[in-house]
């Protein structure tokens, strides 16, 4: 098996178990917590994860671009990481004596708030940039998965009402900095730490490039749930966290492509075979659209029923603010390939950066308008219009680059309607029968598959029929 299948393979296995281990937890820690202390640990940890970033630069992008670069050349490869690493550690210091300043100050010494301190520690380890650059994704995805297990395993086992509120920031923070250590195991089987020759000044330059967008995108992915702590209540904060989880929960399970190819692309360019760089980048469009487009109408006619038997009757504002980023999930998808397919290992940093901060500085001014008035659905509408701007801008620029053939645009189309159908139908049929929340579910899932799957199958769908061909030879194999 090649190691591009190996690395889609074992990331899919890990978003899988990410997957899998919220789907447990999140409805727990929602009956627990409540919007209130749900709100309060969302808010909080929204203001760490702004430092972390901010005082990172843009170094985990670049990080990983630059170690993909190097890695053909060990002395080279083991100075880059050097070199990174300082500068993050840097860089961490300098954020956590800021931090520490502003929790007696800004947040009134609130415990919770301290206790998020230990993200800022697990970051001091972090080098999933070096394994990712190096395509070495087994690791990573060991570390993560271990690293939810014991995280979420704790909250069971610990977290028991409203009041652990405290406990539940320790235990989260906590499995971060244990999962970062682990990375270092036998870290000398790939890089050695050199103190020798060290140049810090040259990566800088291209971090603060990509800083800007790293900054940008998190105004509209961070700093909507910090504003909604200034400007609503954190019961608001509450329930647009738990339906901001669902839908992102959606997208980055499809959004595996882009962690993969990040590395893989920019070993292309390095190679300069531009030509299959295009020819990838087309296919990926195209398959993201085949499985994006039915995903995303049939989350439309199940959000409802969803959220509510995932969630509970508390968390039923969540119902409207799902169905309003539901299109988020068709935005960064597609986003994803653009950008980490195409755009960064490229190093088109204008037209990587350009709509993001476009699309962050509209963010911001969209929440100051609707969140007083709407709250979590206001800052919900305001990121679903930033992802579709941004996604727009990315497209005008890549008009030339995608190029699609008119069999390729026809097959979207085939998506699109044959999506619509399949969810018209399901909807219909529910509606007509009476089902728990769960059954109705189910149903609609069921329901949505087969008429997807027979309508691209009808029309003779090439990925549906190459995708049947090879159900049908595994088939025949194990006969």
């Amino acid at each position: 098996m090649s190691t591009l299948k190996k690395n889609f393979l074992y990331v899919l296995l890990q978003q899988f178990v990410l997957l899998g281990l919220p789907f447990l937890t999140i409805p727990y820690i929602s009956r627990v917590l409540g919007p209130s202390n749900v709100g309060h640990y969302s808010y909080s940890f929204s203001y760490i994860t702004l430092f972390i970033n901010v005082f990172l630069l843009g170094s985990n992008l670049y990080a990983v671009r630059k170690i993909a670069n190097d890695k053909a050349k060990p002395e080279q490869l083991s100075r880059s990481f050097s070199e990174i690493f300082l500068i993050r550690t840097g860089l961490l210091l300098l954020a956590t004596g800021v931090y520490f300043i502003c929790v007696p100050l800004v947040w009134e010494n609130d415990a919770v708030f301290y206790w998020q301190s230990l993200n800022l520690f697990g970051a001091f380890f972090d080098i999933t940039w070096l394994f990712q650059g190096l395509e070495k994704f087994k690791k990573v995805v060991t570390r993560n998965i271990t690293l939810k297990l014991l995280g979420f395993g704790s909250v069971f086992i610990f977290v028991k009402d409203k009041n652990d509120i405290v406990l539940y920031t320790i235990i989260m923070a906590a499995a971060v900095v244990v999962g970062n250590i682990a990375l270092f195991y036998r870290l000398n089987d790939y890089v050695h730490i050199t103190l020798t020759n060290i140049q810090i000044k040259r990566h800088f330059h291209q971090m603060l490039i990509l800083f800007i967008p790293s900054f940008s995108a998190m105004i509209y992915s961070v700093l909507d749930k910090t504003m909604l702590g200034i400007m609503s209540t954190t019961e608001q904060v509450g329930y647009y966290e738990q339906a901001y989880k669902i839908v992102y929960m959606i997208s980055s399970l499809i959004n595996i492509s882009g962690v993969v190819m990040l590395p893989r692309t920019s070993s292309l360019i390095a190679e300069k075979k531009f030509e299959k760089l295009i020819h990838v980048l087309r296919n990926g469009v195209t398959l993201t659209i085949f499985i994006v487009l039915p995903i995303t109408f049939g989350f439309l006619i199940i959000s409802h029923d969803f959220v509510l038997w995932f969630l509970g009757d508390k968390f039923k504002p969540s119902v409207t603010i799902t169905m309003v980023m539901a299109p988020i999930i068709i935005f960064k998808s597609l986003g994803v390939i653009f950008g980490s397919w195409y755009l960064v290992p490229m190093q088109k940093n204008k037209e990587y950066t350009l709509p993001i901060v476009i699309g962050a500085a509209l963010n911001f001014a969209l929440n100051i308008l609707l969140i007083p008035r709407y709250g979590a659905v206001g800052a919900a509408i305001a990121t679903t219009i930033t992802e579709g701007l941004i996604l727009s801008i990315q497209l005008w620029y890549l008009k030339d680059v995608l190029d699609l053939k008119a069999r390729s645009k026809q097959d979207i189309l085939i998506y699109l309607l044959a999506s619509i159908t399949m969810a018209f139908i399901a909807y219909q049929l529910s509606s007509y029968l009476r089902f728990s929340l769960f059954l109705s579910i189910l149903v609609k899932v069921m329901t949505g598959i087969i008429v997807y799957s027979s309508l691209l199958l009808l029309l003779r769908e090439k990925i549906a029929i190459g995708l049947m061909k090879k159900i049908l030879y595994i088939k025949q194999r194990r006969v």
